[in-house]
C-alpha cells in the first residue's frame, strides 16, 4: 500500500512540475524590484517595476531591462536599441513603431504586445514567448528566432500564426 501511495505522489509531482514548466515565468515574478531604476538611457534597470509606465518616444537604448517588469507598458516609439531585456515581461506592452535594433530579448515575454511597425532588426529573440504578439509591418531582418513561440500572432505581412509556430510564423 505504501509502495502505490508513493508511486501516485510521484506520478503526481511529476505532472505538476511538467505543467509548471508549460507556463512560461514572469520576470521578477517574486517582488525583487531595482528602486535605483530610472527610465533614461544607459540605465541599470534590471529588476525594475515599470508596469503600465508610459514611456512613450523616450530614448532608452543601451539599457539594462533584464527580468524588468515592463507588462502594459507604452512604449510607443520608444528607442530600446542595444538593450538588454531578457526575461523581461512586456506581456501587452505597446512597442507600436519602438526601436529595437541589436536588441536581446532572449526569453522575453510579449504575449499581446503591439510591435507593429517596431524595428527588430538584428534583435536576438531567441525562446521569447510572442503568442498573440502583433509584429505588422515590424522589420525583422537578421533577428535571431530560435525557439520563439509566435502562436497566434500577427506576422510582418498581416496574416496570424498558426498553432505551434515555433521559430518563425507558419
Amino acid at each position: 500500500m505504501t509502495r502505490i501511495k508513493n508511486r501516485l505522489y510521484q506520478g503526481a509531482l511529476l505532472s505538476l512540475l511538467a505543467m509548471a514548466a508549460a507556463v512560461p515565468a514572469l520576470a521578477n515574478d517574486k517582488g525583487v524590484v531595482n528602486p535605483a531604476c530610472k527610465a533614461e538611457p544607459e540605465n541599470q534597470c534590471a529588476f525594475g517595476e515599470l508596469r503600465n509606465a508610459n514611456l512613450a518616444g523616450k530614448d532608452l537604448h543601451d539599457g539594462n531591462y533584464d527580468t524588468a517588469r515592463l507588462d502594459g507598458a507604452n512604449l510607443s516609439g520608444a528607442n530600446l536599441s542595444g538593450s538588454s531585456m531578457q526575461v523581461a515581461n512586456l506581456t501587452k506592452a505597446n512597442l507600436h513603431n519602438a526601436k529595437l535594433v541589436h536588441t536581446h530579448l532572449h526569453a522575453a515575454q510579449l504575449m499581446g504586445a503591439d510591435l507593429s511597425g517596431a524595428d527588430l532588426s538584428d534583435a536576438i529573440m531567441t525562446k521569447t514567448f510572442a503568442m498573440g504578439a502583433n509584429f505588422k509591418g515590424a522589420n525583422l531582418t537578421h533577428a535571431s528566432l530560435q525557439g520563439a513561440n509566435f502562436s497566434g500572432a500577427i506576422w510582418t505581412d498581416g496574416h496570424v500564426c498558426k498553432e505551434d509556430s515555433i521559430g518563425g510564423c507558419r
